[in-house]
C-alpha cells in the first residue's frame, strides 16, 4: 500500500502512515535502520527521594535495584490486578523518565498521585515540552554512533546516556519497543526537526530511510508485541498479554499484586495472547470473534499483512482450551467467515 511523500522540509512533523510503499519501510527497518517520529508516547518527569519505591510499590516489576543508566518495562495494574498501562522506566541521575501509552500519561500521573502521601515525589508532563525521535533496525547503532560520534552502540537493552548530536543534547534510551534494536532519543521540542535532519544526513549511507506506522504495525504484530489501547487496556491482566518478563512474582507487594499472584499459583488465566494467520486476502472485520464450531472463542484485536511471511497475521486473545498451535478457528472478515490457524508468538511460524 503506497501513501503519498511527506514534504522533505517537515518530515518530522508529518507522523505519516508512510513515507514510501509499507513494503519499502518494512525492508528498511528490519534489514536497516528505520527513523520513525514516536512524539505520541508520554513522556514523565519524576523526581523525589521516594520515587523509586513509590513506583516499585504501583508496579509488577521489581525497580528499587535500578541504578542511574539503567531501566525496566513494568505494568502499572488496577487494584483488579488489570493493565493500566505497561510503561518504560529509565534511570537518570536525578530523576526517572517514565514514558507511557499515547493516550494514558494523564491516567499515569494521576495513579501515582493518587497514591502519592506523604512521598517525596513530584511528576512533571514533558509530553509537550519534548519529542521522541527512533532509530530501529539491525543497523541502528551504527546510525547514532555516526551522529554522534560515541560509542552509543554499547548501550545493552534497556540503557540510557545522555548524548550530544552536533550540539543538540540528547537521551538515548534503548528500549528495543519492537523487539528489534529501538533507540528512543528524547530531545527538546524545538531541536525535533534538527536532530531529525541530522539523523537523515548521517544515516543515509548506512541505509536508514525515515519509517511511518504501517511498517512498524507488521514489525509488531510479527513480535507479537502488545500495544495499549488494542492488547493492553483495563480489561485485560498483564499474565494473559503475555508479560511474564516485566512481572516480578517474588518482589514483594504492590497494588494488584494479590490478584496477579493468585491468576498465576492457582492457574487462572482464563485466555491467551496468541498469533492468527490465514492466506486469503480478506480482512478481519473491526474485533472479529474467533469460533469453534458455533462458540465464541475468541477475538482479533491487531491485523497486518506480512511480508516476510507472505500472509495475513493478527494478534487475539483466544480462551486457553483453544490456544494451541496449529487449531484451525473461523474468523469473520470482509468476505464472510474463512478458516485462520493459532500461532505461538512471536510469529516466526
Amino acid at each position: 500500500m503506497s501513501t503519498p511523500r511527506a514534504s522533505k522540509l517537515d518530515m518530522s512533523r508529518a507522523k505519516p502512515a508512510a513515507f514510501l510503499t509499507t513494503k519499502q519501510e518494512y525492508a528498511t527497518v528490519t534489514e536497516a535502520a528505520g527513523l520513525v517520529n514516536r512524539s505520541s508516547v508520554g513522556l514523565l518527569k519524576i523526581m523525589g527521594t521516594d520515587t523509586l519505591d513509590l513506583l516499585d510499590r504501583l508496579s509488577t516489576n521489581k525497580l528499587v535495584d535500578l541504578q542511574a543508566g539503567q531501566g525496566k518495562y513494568s505494568v502499572l495494574t488496577s487494584n483488579k490486578g488489570r493493565v493500566i498501562d505497561l510503561l518504560f522506566v529509565a534511570m537518570r541521575e536525578d530523576h526517572m523518565l517514565v514514558l507511557t501509552g499515547p493516550h494514558t500519561r494523564s491516567r499515569v500521573a494521576e495513579w501515582i498521585d493518587f497514591y502519592t502521601f506523604a512521598e517525596d515525589v513530584t511528576i512533571t508532563d514533558l509530553s509537550n515540552a519534548m519529542s521522541m525521535l527512533a532509530v530501529v533496525g539491525p543497523a541502528a547503532s551504527r546510525v547514532l554512533d555516526e551522529t554522534s560520534g560515541e560509542p552509543l552502540s554499547s548501550l545493552g537493552p534497556h540503557e540510557s546516556a545522555q548524548a550530544e548530536f552536533g550540539g543538540l543534547d540528547v537521551i538515548v534510551i534503548r528500549t528495543d519497543f519492537a523487539r528489534i534494536p529501538s533507540y528512543d532519543l528524547v530531545v527538546a521540542a524545538s531541536d525535533e526537526k534538527p536532530l531529525w535532519e541530522k539523523l537523515v544526513r548521517s544515516g543515509e549511507p548506512i541505509g536508514l530511510k525515515p519509517v511511518g506506522s504501517q511498517a512498524l504495525e507488521v514489525v509488531r504484530i510479527e513480535q507479537g508485541v502488545p500495544v495499549q489501547g488494542k492488547e493492553l487496556n483495563e480489561d485485560a491482566n498483564p499474565l494473559e498479554a503475555g508479560l511474564f518478563d516485566h512481572v516480578s512474582f517474588n518482589k514483594g507487594c504492590y497494588i494488584g499484586q494479590e490478584v496477579v499472584a493468585r491468576l498465576d499459583t492457582y492457574d487462572k488465566v482464563q485466555r491467551k495472547l496468541v498469533g492468527v494467520s490465514w492466506h486469503e486476502n480478506a480482512a478481519p472485520v473491526e474485533h472479529a470473534p474467533l469460533r469453534a464450531a458455533d462458540t465464541t472463542v475468541g477475538q482479533v484485536t491487531s491485523y497486518a499483512h506480512s511480508f516476510r511471511l507472505g500472509k495475513a497475521l493478527a494478534l487475539a486473545y483466544v480462551r486457553n482450551a483453544h490456544a494451541k498451535p496449529g487449531l484451525a478457528l473461523s474468523m469473520d472478515s470482509t468476505d464472510g467467515p474463512i478458516s485462520v490457524r493459532v500461532e505461538d508468538l512471536p510469529l516466526t511460524l
